[in-house]
């Protein structure tokens, strides 16, 4: 039998107009509801063990988050929990206790930027006009691909820069604290 990994990042309290394509509780609940149905989902360590042994049933499946984003513990959990679900958490260790990744540095600075455009041509991205949602998405998308191909230190650095420019207070808590990830882990979830 073959092994399905469902691989997710965050699951966020309801739609988000600036991460259209991110999960949210509604669909993460509907797609939780239809893998307990409809699939044998596995603890990834069982998984691994039983590919290895050629002993995986029929439709075999595990879920994994990445990073260690809060809304994995908030939001997922007890989804996961409703649907008798197990999934493993790939956490980003840097990033605890309020660290914060730099795209998400981007795009909190979109969201929050209370100006009609975000001038970072002094940092050169651009001039991003932000007048509505969609312009934001547009800023967000733009900002992104300009940045995401340079060393990471300076994807960090123009994350901070551009939320000093833009006068914004960039969230601290995205991430999972060291308590909430234990929480995660003593509910019976796997950490890596």
């Amino acid at each position: 039998a073959r092994l399905t990994a469902l691989i997710f990042h965050r699951v966020l309290p309801q739609p988000d107009p600036l991460a259209p394509g991110e999960m949210h509780a509604v669909q993460f609940e509907a797609l939780c509801s239809w893998l307990a149905r409809w699939l044998h989902v596995l603890p990834l360590p069982e998984a691994a063990e039983r590919l290895r042994a050629g002993s995986l049933p029929a439709r075999a499946a595990v879920i994994t988050f990445d990073d260690g984003y809060a809304d994995n513990l908030h939001v997922a959990l007890p989804i996961l929990q409703r649907h008798g679900l197990a999934a493993t958490f790939f956490i980003a260790t840097g990033f605890l206790d309020g660290g914060r990744m730099w795209n998400d540095s981007l795009i909190e600075t979109v969201r929050a930027c209370a100006a009609p455009q975000l001038d970072a041509t002094a940092l050169g991205l651009g001039n991003l006009p932000l007048g509505d949602p969609a312009q934001r998405l547009r800023a967000v998308h733009a900002l992104i691909d300009q940045v995401k191909y340079r060393p990471m230190e300076e994807r960090v650095a123009l994350g901070e820069q551009l939320a000093h420019a833009a006068r914004v207070s960039l969230p601290g808590d995205l991430m999972m604290t060291s308590e909430e990830l234990r929480r995660l882990h003593a509910a019976g979830m796997q950490i890596g």
